[in-house]
């Protein structure tokens, strides 16, 4: 161990020094404090023995300097005293002096505390070492563990469905708490009020799912969908003998499928008047009968309603009942439309974009500036269903590291604020075939599809739109199987 002696007395300084290096330390000797601080600032020494009285700087205050120094913290200062400065020593212990020896100076009591401070100084770097080695350790586990933690929660979103709603705003994360708390208590309804594209099913499953996967069923019915005369059998089901040409075994309807879990009941609006009696009278009383039965069947679901109407509107026109309307209020989620929440928009598009070129093996990585100014300036009246769908497009049409204007001929047919109606929707100078290949009949479908989209489901205006006869859209809505509604 290296020790720092300072006296300003050569025979104390040879004495004291012998012994030392007998004991197996190295000895750096200094005469005065002055010189000592010197040294120190050299070389490390774990211990340093000093006289408290010498001429110039003294021992005290030679203590109080190191003590003061960076590399001080980590060395013990032993203070040599005569009979009459002992005084002097209780103000060295109390500055932090390691010890005091009385002289004549006892070489095996002095041998005996190197030895300790020796010892005390192998503890302090092991300790050290394990604490940096911990560290270290300790750092590593935790970048392993929220990668995992990471890698988790993507899965998760992907399950329940989180990653399709952008949850960037204050507004959004507001939505995310008031889900959560629906989802603790399942006896209560909730109504889910938005736009076409907003995300209210996404809602509903968060509400169904909570923090994690649920395993109990979540059925969703599109109201808008099902033939009025079919209604009541779809929700209740019926019993066998209830329709002629019906199943002999009767059908279960979507309550029954939906116990112990989530009723999705999607565009409450369009529920036909006689029909909301019997579902408010089934929230109320938690029980209903199939269609041609005499059995009270208990509910234990969770209801969750949505609409993109004014069911307001509809209250006073009298088309839907008031007190349906309350008694589905009791929980209640307005999303705003995605204009409204513009702060979302590029993180949403850029997530999305990232989730589509993951998945397709594209470069794309970010949204470049002159995009963005154009997403931004965009109303997106599809919400976030059409921001999904026109990243989903890009990265199907284009391979590039970043989202350049180019690439948003999507948005085109969409608003002609931001290109010309007359533009193409694909220029054939910018347009190029992605080198591993695409499906045209795909490409054909999807813009159908918009078309349709656009039209809410008017074949005879899509097909004016596309330059195609209704006759020509329909083969093709044949040919290639689409589900798409007739609303004519």
């Amino acid at each position: 161990m290296n020790v720092l002696l300072v006296d300003d007395s050569r025979t104390s300084r040879y004495w004291v020094a012998k012994a030392l290096l007998r004991a197996g330390h190295d000895v750096v000797e200094c005469s005065s404090g002055e010189e000592a601080l010197e040294r120190f600032t050299e070389r490390y020494f774990p211990l340093v023995l000093s006289d408290i009285v010498m001429p110039g700087l003294s021992g005290l205050d030679l203590l109080r300097k190191i003590a003061a120094m960076p590399e001080g913290k980590e060395t013990d200062v032993v203070l040599f005293t005569a009979n009459s400065e002992v005084e002097l020593a209780i103000q060295a212990l109390r500055a932090g002096a390691y010890d005091y020896l009385r002289k004549p100076i006892n070489v095996q009591e002095l041998i005996i505390i190197a030895q300790r401070v020796a010892e005390q100084r192998v503890i302090l770097l092991e300790h050290k070492q394990l604490k940096e080695r911990f560290t270290y350790e300790l750092e590593a586990a935790t970048a392993q563990t929220r990668q995992e933690l990471e890698r988790l929660k993507e899965v998760l979103a992907n399950a329940i469905g989180m990653h399709s709603v952008g949850f960037f705003s204050p507004v959004m994360q507001n939505i995310t708490v008031q889900s959560q708390k629906y989802h603790t208590d399942r006896t209560i309804p909730v109504l889910i009020e938005g736009e076409t594209g907003t995300g209210k099913e996404l809602i509903a499953t968060m509400i169904h799912n909570g923090c994690s996967l649920n395993e109990k069923p979540f059925i969703a019915i599109n109201c808008a969908a099902i033939s009025p005369s079919l209604f009541e059998s779809e929700l209740f089901g019926y019993e066998a003998g209830a329709y002629t040409g019906g199943s002999s075994k009767g059908h279960k309807g979507k309550f029954d499928l939906a116990q112990g879990g989530t009723l999705f009941l999607d565009e409450i609006g369009e529920i036909p008047l006689d029909l909301q009696a019997k579902l408010l009278r089934v929230i109320q009383e938690k029980e209903y009968y199939r269609v041609g039965g005499l059995q009270k069947i208990k509910t234990d679901l969770r209801i969750v309603c949505a609409t993109n109407v004014d069911l307001t509107e509809r209250m006073k026109n009298g088309t839907f009942r008031k007190d349906l309307y309350y008694r589905l209020k009791v929980g209640h989620i307005l999303l705003p439309p995605l204009r409204e929440r513009p702060e979302e928009i590029l993180p949403l598009a850029e997530l999305l974009l990232k989730q589509f070129a993951r998945k397709k093996g594209k470069k794309f990585r970010t949204v470049g500036a002159e995009a963005a100014k154009l997403l931004l300036s965009y109303q997106w009246p599809g919400n976030v269903r059409e921001l999904r769908n026109a990243m989903e497009w890009v990265v199907f049409m284009y391979n590039d590291s970043e989202v350049k204007p180019l690439h948003l001929g999507i948005l085109d047919s969409y608003s002609p604020k931001i290109v010309p109606q007359s533009t193409a929707m694909i220029d054939p100078h910018e347009f190029t075939i992605p080198p591993e290949g695409f499906s045209l009949d795909d490409y054909v479908d999807r813009i159908i599809e918009q078309a349709l989209e656009m039209q809410q489901g008017n074949k005879s205006a899509a097909a004016r739109m596309l330059g195609m006869t209704r006759r020509a859209l329909s083969c093709r809505l044949e040919k290639s199987n689409s589900h798409i509604a007739d609303a004519n």
